[in-house]
């Protein structure tokens, strides 16, 4: 089995296993946090999240912006550029997750961090005015995250109501919380790039390979942005997989060390960092039978004026509508395979 067969199997799972690295484990965290035995303490660790104002960052929800019920959710993976915090953060994975009014479904598009669109003007971290400009999506972060809600609102017509950040760094203490993930690799992976060099066969990743794992472009598919994000879900699933190995729902002291490293791991709204708020999203989502939630690749083409960039296909257009007007997405995007070199 080769690395492209085994990113390949992963888009023949179920769809709720299909799941980007923010994605699982905010579904997790909100499940976990509505169990009894937790509430008392996990109200304390609330406290540790770091939040951010979106009023300030972004002002409000970008024009035209449509709130047609429900629940919308902006999660984000992101990291310090260069390992800099001076030098800003930029995004690499987004997801926009939609919780049905009526709780019945769950509906995510994951967005490419390689979008180009027209960022809207705003406000950054520091009050200075973003004059907006044409640019990739991913950059905003790097303004603020009010600054990114409002570009992803403007992309996808979407009301943004929550942010959820989960910086990679933070992913490593979860996985190392967790005493590892166990994979089993077809064959040996290595991105100098990324510090990826894993042996094939059975062994289990600390939380510094893990990251690595979930990280490399070069290491397996063709390269792109859009390959890694299937390798991403990859590294998700398995992660998913070793929080139900390890019954944390039902073993309260092994749950608070998970919680405490994700909730020491994570920025959001001063909305969503609140521990009632975060039980009743969590009730919500574990109402959700687990063949009503999917998530979808945002359909894409390569940009005009830069191939190892991309657009939103005129499908995209339809899916965001539905997303927006607490619809079904339908039918599954087109979820197309990165040509050879792009997201360079």
């Amino acid at each position: 089995m080769t690395r492209a067969d085994a990113v390949a199997s992963c888009a023949a799972w179920p769809r709720w296993v299909r799941l980007s690295v923010t994605f699982g484990v905010v579904l997790v965290l909100l499940t976990v946090v509505t169990v009894p035995a937790m509430l008392g303490r996990f109200a304390r660790l609330v406290d540790t999240i770091d939040t951010v104002d979106l009023d300030r960052g972004a002002g409000t929800a970008s024009a035209g912006t449509v709130r047609g019920g429900g629940t919308n959710l902006l999660l984000v993976g992101s990291d310090a550029r260069d390992g800099d915090p001076a030098l800003g953060d930029r995004a690499d994975s987004m997801v926009l997750v939609h919780l049905s009014e009526d709780r019945s479904r769950i509906d995510a598009v994951q967005i490419p961090r390689d979008t180009m669109m027209d960022l809207p003007a705003c406000t950054d971290d520091l009050s200075d005015v973003f004059a907006g400009q044409h640019g990739m999506l991913n950059a905003a972060l790097g303004d603020g995250a009010g600054c990114l809600v409002k570009a992803v609102e403007a992309l996808s017509g979407a009301r943004v109501d929550h942010f959820l950040e989960l910086r990679f760094a933070g992913f490593a203490r979860i996985v190392d919380a967790l005493d590892g993930v166990p994979v089993d690799l077809p064959e040996a992976m290595v991105d100098p790039k990324a510090d990826l060099d894993l042996p094939a066969g059975e062994q289990v990743l600390d939380g510094a390979q893990a990251l690595a794992w979930a990280r490399t472009r070069y290491g397996i598919g063709d390269g792109s942005d859009i390959g890694r994000m299937g390798n991403q879900q990859t590294v998700m699933y398995t992660v998913v997989d070793r929080i139900k190995e390890r019954r944390l729902a039902t073993r309260p002291k092994r749950a608070y060390t998970f919680l405490e490293a994700v909730t020491s791991s994570v920025r959001a709204d001063p909305d969503l960092a609140d521990v009632r708020t975060l039980a009743r999203l969590g009730a919500g989502i574990a109402r959700v039978p687990r063949e009503s939630i999917s998530i979808d690749l945002m359909p894409w083409e390569p940009d005009p004026d830069d191939p190892n960039r991309v657009v939103p296909a005129a499908e995209a257009e339809g899916i965001f509508a539905a997303l927006a007007g607490d619809e079904p997405l339908g039918a599954a995007p087109r979820t197309t395979v990165a040509e050879p070199g792009h997201g360079l």
